[in-house]
């Protein structure tokens, strides 16, 4: 069966037309303002700060990664289950925050003083300004250590929500964290009835893999500002990087997961930007269970199409992808329903900008 473009503007149109969709951006948010974001970067940049400074197991263990790399027989990803050494991966955590915060504060005030737009900012906008008045918030999570998507929030003056609550050093409590959008509303109605508890619209950003911003302190995770660039002595960042010491410290601590498991077990249409689909623990068997058995609604949004997402794309019949064409910067369009790909030849719409535009109208 032929895929029109009637046909597909019509399936992406409904997607957003039914029920707020549950949204996961990856590093093709970030790298779409700058490649530095991207996993190929912070390879690069590891196997230059790691090729010297290690004992023997440790460069035995980083020959491992570099050697399957270089074989192509692993990605990034799985290459770094090589690494078990606990020393090792906390300097490959060290590296890689170093590595990325300097990207980062490049880009904070730009966005913050609207001198740049983060990419997907103007997506994300439109999806809180559509939200239901009896369901005011936008599930959103993200692998990214950076925090563009913060910045761009708080340059629309978009309440948003992580988790954490408090001052300087603020502690993770999601049900304190929770009250920072809520107020006290006047009941509308002549009768004496008590006040209403409301929300205002906003958004709730999981970073399950941590953040520039988050540290372990006396057993506890907090989240700092003030730490990212230097941090001090005897404090630990709370970021996973890839390799199975991410996993093992994931389940060492699973309330960092727990509330993410739990939005995702809640939504039934899902929205994917500048996801790869790498990370088997942020699109696990929940998402399975939801797209492929369940067959909810999905929709990818991506400058460049992987084999990755060509397997999701044909279990999960209901699934959308947006993505670069091969040979141009123009659009083409898949679902596995049809026989072949849609191309649009006058149109970038992978860029989320441009998206916005044509289909929500922001």
């Amino acid at each position: 069966m032929e895929l029109t473009k009637d046909v597909a503007y019509k399936a992406i149109a409904e997607f957003f037309s039914v029920e707020k969709p549950f949204v996961l951006f990856g590093t093709g948010t970030s790298c779409s303002l700058d490649l530095s974001f991207g996993m190929p970067a912070l390879e690069a940049h590891l196997r230059t700060e790691l090729s010297t400074g290690l004992n023997s197991e440790q460069a035995a263990q980083w020959q491992h990664v570099t050697d399957a790399l270089d074989a192509r027989t692993h990605d990034f990803e799985s290459a770094m289950d090589f690494i078990q050494d606990d020393d090792l991966t906390n300097r490959i955590v060290e590296t890689t925050a170093k590595f990325v915060a300097h990207y980062d504060s490049k880009y904070a005030y730009q966005i913050i003083s609207g001198a740049i737009e983060w990419p997907a900012g103007r997506l994300i906008r439109k999806l809180v300004e559509t939200l239901p008045e009896t369901d005011r918030q936008l599930h959103l999570a993200t692998p990214n250590y950076d925090l563009l998507a913060e910045y761009s929030f708080v340059r629309d003056s978009i309440p948003y929500l992580t988790g954490f609550s408090g001052g300087f050093c603020r502690q993770f409590d999601w049900s304190e964290a929770k009250k920072a959008v809520r107020f006290t509303g006047k009941s509308l109605a002549k009768t004496r009835q008590p006040p209403r508890l409301v929300e205002k619209k906003h958004i709730r950003l999981h970073k399950p893999h941590g953040s520039l911003n988050t540290f372990d302190v006396d057993s506890r995770v907090v989240e700092c500002d003030g730490w990212i660039i230097n941090k001090p002595d005897g404090v630990t960042r709370a970021m996973i990087t890839p390799g199975t010491a991410k996993y093992q410290r994931l389940h060492q601590d699973r309330s960092r997961l727990a509330e993410y498991d739990r939005a995702v077990a809640d939504h039934s249409s899902f929205l994917f930007l500048g996801f790869g689909f790498n990370d088997s623990q942020l699109v696990n068997n929940t998402f399975r269970h939801k797209l492929e058995q369940n067959q909810c609604p999905g929709l990818i949004i991506t400058r460049d199409f992987s084999p990755q997402i060509g397997r999701w794309l044909n279990s999960c019949p209901n699934m959308w992808v947006l993505c670069k064409q091969e040979k141009s910067d123009y659009t083409r369009v898949f679902n596995s329903k049809f026989d072949d790909w849609l191309l649009i030849n006058n149109k970038e719409l992978w860029r989320f900008d441009r998206f916005t535009q044509d289909f929500l109208g922001g």
